[in-house]
């Protein structure tokens, strides 16, 4: 099973709006990336690639789990990295 992150647009909304970026145009410009991008990945038309998440996690300044989560694939249960702990 394939892994993804997605993103919670409900959480990234609030975050946004406390800090003053009232429009999907204001976010955009405030994380470096095009207010398309922006409008796909919220609607869940795109999943956000590195950069997007990259420049969320650093230009809210927030944790990765604020906003995001990891779903599908259960990769700790892979041969691979049995044993490893976290």
């Amino acid at each position: 099973m394939t892994s993804h992150v997605r993103i919670r647009p409900d959480a990234l909304s609030k975050i946004a709006t406390a800090k003053g970026l009232r429009s999907r145009y204001a976010l955009a410009k405030c994380l470096g990336v095009s207010q398309s991008t922006v409008g796909r990945v919220l609607d869940g038309e795109q999943w956000p690639g590195n950069e997007f998440i990259a420049a969320t996690i650093k230009g809210l300044d927030i944790p990765f789990d604020v906003v995001f989560e990891v779903t599908g694939g259960d990769i700790a249960s892979t041969p691979e990295c049995a044993g490893v702990a976290g």
